[in-house]
Order: structure tokens, then C-alpha cells, then sequence
């Protein structure tokens, strides 16, 4: 799979104070009237579980000046550990998290899931969307970042 080239976001959610977030490449447009979009999370994954729970995530879409924050988000850190730390975020009515300055913001909520044995697949509505930054894409390809 490492030679297709995908797009990299950042998944977050939240919950009474709580936030979750992680890098993601299985993020995929569905269709546009009605707005749905793919994502795949781990089940393992503290934010997959959050995913779970609440049914609600954003997707912030990165640019190419956002490769830190791709890494940190991609690695695995304990339960003390804040991914959040010094991230400028977007706070929105639902209570869930986005990266300020990414390119775009979808804000969903699930309408479906497909239980795998290590990951879920969700389908969801996007119910809010902004852009809110400039710049080109970072893209993931062969286990490097690149742009566009």
C-alpha cells in the first residue's frame, strides 16, 4: 500500500474535556448531496474509541507547511501524553477539536460503521466544512511526505 499516494489529515474528537487525535491517510470524498465522506480508525486507537462513543469528528486537512504536525499526531504516546500540546486548535459548537490553519475543516457526524477486525470504516455527514488556510496539500507517498 505504500505506493499509493494519499492525502494526510488529522481525525479529532472530543468529549466533556477530553480530546483525541491521530494522523490519517483512509480519508476518502463519498458524495456530495448529500456531503459524505470515508474514514478509517483503528480499534485500538484512543480516538477510534472516542469516535465510537460519540459519533462525532473533524477532519482538518493539512498543508505542506503541517509535517510536524502529521508526526506527532501519527505516533503513539501514553495516557499522560498530550498530543494537543502548543497545537493552535478550532473549537467548534459540537465540542469538537480542529488544527487551525489547515486547509480545510470538516466537521461530521457518523451515519455508518463497518466493523473490521482492526479497524472501523466510517460514513459520515459532513455538517459543517470550511477552508480555512492557503497553501498546497501535503501529500503521503512511499513513507515520505511531499507536496504538491
Amino acid at each position: 500500500m505504500r505506493q499509493w499516494t494519499t492525502g494526510v489529515s488529522i481525525v479529532c474528537t472530543g468529549w466533556e474535556r477530553q480530546i483525541q487525535g491521530m494522523t490519517v491517510n483512509s480519508f476518502s470524498s463519498v458524495s456530495l448531496d448529500p456531503p459524505l465522506i470515508s474514514v478509517s480508525l483503528a480499534n485500538d486507537s484512543r480516538t477510534g474509541k472516542m469516535v465510537q462513543e460519540t459519533g462525532l469528528f473533524s477532519v482538518s486537512i493539512l498543508n505542506e507547511g503541517q509535517r510536524d504536525l502529521a508526526d506527532i499526531f501519527s505516533r503513539k504516546t501514553g495516557e499522560k501524553e498530550n498530543r494537543f500540546d502548543g497545537v493552535e486548535l478550532i473549537q467548534h459548537s459540537n465540542g469538537v477539536p480542529a488544527i487551525k490553519n489547515s486547509l480545510a475543516i470538516l466537521n461530521c457526524l457518523v451515519r455508518e460503521k463497518f466493523i473490521s477486525k482492526n479497524s472501523t470504516l466510517y460514513l459520515a455527514e459532513v455538517t459543517h466544512s470550511e477552508v480555512t488556510g492557503e497553501g498546497n496539500p501535503l501529500v503521503y507517498h512511499n513513507r515520505e511526505y511531499w507536496t504538491l
